[in-house]
């Protein structure tokens, strides 16, 4: 399956939507598309996991990119990811470093 990003700037954060599975070879996209933010400056980072239905290790490694580049205060949001996606977040230890949250109205 194909992985589809919308990449979106509000004021106060940026928002990405995701569509498709995270896997080895959707996640260079998704790598690619958090390369092209300016992460050093972003402090609020919302990706929108609703529907999302796999995330590998590929995925993962993306996330933790990205988390890496932001300010040490900034905050990666993932909105809506799903009970199999959250469990691994917390396996992989990644929950220390991410918030999960169930929509975007829980922010």
């Amino acid at each position: 399956m194909n992985l589809t990003i919308e990449s979106l700037s509000n004021e106060g954060y940026h928002l990405l939507c995701l569509q498709g599975d995270i896997d080895t070879k959707t996640a260079p996209a998704l790598l690619e598309a958090l390369t092209q933010l300016e992460l050093q400056s972003i402090l609020d980072l919302r990706i929108d996991m609703v529907s999302v239905g796999f995330l590998s290790s590929a995925g993962l490694r993306a996330l933790v990119f990205a988390k890496q580049k932001m300010p040490h205060e900034a905050r990666l949001i993932l909105i809506g990811a799903n009970e199999d996606i959250v469990e691994v977040i917390e396996k992989t230890g990644l929950s220390q470093a991410v918030v999960v949250v169930s929509s975007h109205a829980s922010i």
